[in-house]
């Protein structure tokens, strides 16, 4: 007696095309396959920054979105957080130097954003410096507490907003460095 082949459930499936925020210029970021549209809200994009923009000096920035809404076959997202790849943030501390980790929960637009901040020093400094250059970072994250979401996640992404704590904290010791390393959207 012969089998029945079942239909293969790929089959079934359709294929949706995955568009990033306003704030991103609403390009497509790929492509992704479901049976069900109601099965894609909550599902996370990954995309490096480089692929996104074309600039090849972003591509150890990862940006994760999250689908939002479903509309035909478009299916559209929000911004969810970015990170750094661990390697280059490593790669930015040398011997020498000192390493502080500014780490705060701020509000947003009505969202709750987690923060984390680096900030690398040309030489050993005191815990003096440390805890001042962690009180003037705070002050300066505080100050774009009413900015909305996308606003204040394009302005850490491309690095305004570590040229501007830079700028503040630079006459408390000689800074090498400052990189956003992580925005997460609670």
């Amino acid at each position: 007696m012969a089998k029945k082949k079942k239909v293969g459930s790929w089959k079934e499936k359709s294929a949706y095309d995955v568009i990033a925020p306003e704030n991103f210029d609403s390009v497509s970021l790929g492509t992704t396959i479901a049976s069900n549209p109601g099965l894609l809200k909550g599902r996370n994009i990954d995309i490096s920054l480089k692929d996104l923009t074309g600039d090849r000096g972003k591509q150890h920035i990862k940006l994760v979105f999250v689908i939002d809404k479903v509309d035909g076959n478009q299916v559209h997202t929000r911004f969810k957080m970015f990170n750094m790849n661990p390697g280059y943030l490593k790669s930015r501390v040398r011997k020498g130097g000192s390493k502080i980790d500014y780490i705060d929960m701020v509000e947003m637009g009505g969202e709750k954003v987690k923060i984390k901040i680096i900030t690398v020093t040309n030489g050993h400094i005191q815990s003096s410096q440390k805890r001042d250059v962690t009180v003037k970072i705070s002050s300066i994250i505080k100050s774009h507490g009413n900015d909305k979401l996308n606003e204040f996640a394009q302005i850490a992404l491309f690095g305004k907003l570590g040229t501007e704590i830079y700028h503040g904290i630079k006459n408390i010791c000689p800074v090498k460095r400052v990189e956003i390393e992580q925005l997460r959207v609670l």
